[in-house]
């Protein structure tokens, strides 16, 4: 291994050790109130070697919402690429962003607590600019199947928080401990109520069978039982 590669894998590996480090801070004591001392310590960094890698307090917690988006976005656009079914893509975006939230619970709970405001002009724009294209990769990715008349008619900005505003709600109260639902079991049931309203459950097939399986045992009918058990064998 070259020395210039080493020391760039050194000096990656301190940089994320420093934005972990603060992360902990931050939620525990508030970005406001975490001092460079606690990050300091906490990442067994030296104070130089902080402000050498960001600068400031503040510029570390920029980076951690900006590099937290950065890798949500690029993680949708692996889940829609090459999907050419509408409910698949949905379940592998759904599925993405709850396996993503369960492996970063921290960095979640950042990313959902930290508000633009917070941010200075040109970081909330680039912010701006990130959901911007995710928008867009969701739009161009939706477009043949809004074309074939399988998508509700709504203005594109809404199908984003369609699709990612029940998701992000979801995993607020669920990081915070209100809700106790496996999220592996909440992303089958978002991934089949968000296709649904896409899609206005204009099938009478398919809304028969997922309206029986999204209910609780408990609430479902035999008729509904029934049905649900026809459509599986009839599929």
């Amino acid at each position: 291994m070259s020395t210039d590669l080493k020391r760039r894998k050194q000096t990656s590996k301190r940089r994320r050790s420093i934005l972990d480090a603060s992360l902990r801070c931050f939620l525990r004591h508030g970005v406001e109130a975490a001092t460079i001392e606690q990050i300091r310590d906490a990442s067994g960094a030296s104070s130089g070697s902080i402000y050498h890698h960001f600068g400031s307090k503040q510029a570390i917690a920029v980076a951690l919402y900006v590099e937290g988006m950065e890798e949500l976005a690029e993680l949708y656009r692996a889940a829609m690429q090459g999907q050419t079914s509408l409910e698949a893509g949905l379940r592998a975006i759904v599925r993405s962003y709850f396996q993503w939230v369960v492996k970063n619970r921290d960095w979640a709970m950042y990313l959902l607590r930290v508000a633009t405001a917070d941010l200075s002009a040109d970081d909330a724009a680039h912010v701006d600019e990130l959901n911007r294209r995710t928008r867009q990769a969701l739009s161009a990715w939706l477009c043949p199947f809004a074309e074939r008349g399988e998508l509700i008619d709504v203005p594109d900005d809404l199908y984003t928080s369609l699709v990612f505003g029940p998701l992000t709600h979801f995993a607020r109260h669920w990081l915070a401990g209100r809700l106790k639902i496996d999220p592996a079991v909440a992303a089958r049931h978002f991934a089949t109520t968000v296709w649904l309203s896409l899609t206005g459950g204009t099938s009478e097939r398919t809304s028969t069978r997922a309206k029986a399986a999204t209910l609780p045992r408990g609430l479902r009918t035999k008729k509904d039982s029934r049905r649900s058990k026809d459509h599986a064998n009839a599929g």
